[in-house]
């Protein structure tokens, strides 16, 4: 009696859909929250200059579209990676996705110079993206 190896599922259209879909909607809804705060709630939004800095720089809508935008190629890229080699690619970027998400609370949550309104908003930006995200690019991730 031979062993026939039990084939590892791969991510389908339907999953690489749903990523694409997740990447625009997080980068919509942190257009949408950059919106609601400054336009509706007059919070001027700001980011430290430096680690360690107390002056800050006003965070432009583009700015902000772009960067949910790059993180979140590099987060499907690495999932990528990490289901081409690995087997435990849900777990292995579940952890890092979650870690580099508590990483990016770092600023807006520590940082001097930054007030209570735009502090909020920058970490309900942050929280929405990764709530976004971090499920839609979980779902059809290779595991175990």
């Amino acid at each position: 009696m031979s062993a026939t190896p039990v084939p590892t599922p791969t991510p389908t259209a339907g999953t690489a859909r749903l990523r694409a879909l997740a990447l625009v909607g997080a980068v919509l809804l942190a257009g949408v929250i950059w919106l609601l705060a400054e336009g509706v709630l007059g919070v001027g939004l700001r980011v430290p200059d430096g680690p360690g800095s107390t002056t800050t720089s006003e965070l432009a809508l583009p700015t902000v579209l772009v960067a949910v935008a790059v993180v979140s190629l590099a987060g499907w890229g690495l999932l990528a990676l990490l289901e081409r080699f690995t087997r435990r690619a849900r777990a292995l970027w579940t952890g890092v996705a979650l870690a580099v998400l508590g990483l990016s609370l770092v600023a807006p949550l520590f940082a001097e110079g930054l007030a209570a309104g735009g502090r909020a908003a920058l970490v309900c930006l942050h929280l929405a993206v990764g709530a976004v995200l971090v499920p839609a690019y979980r779902k059809g991730a290779r595991t175990l």
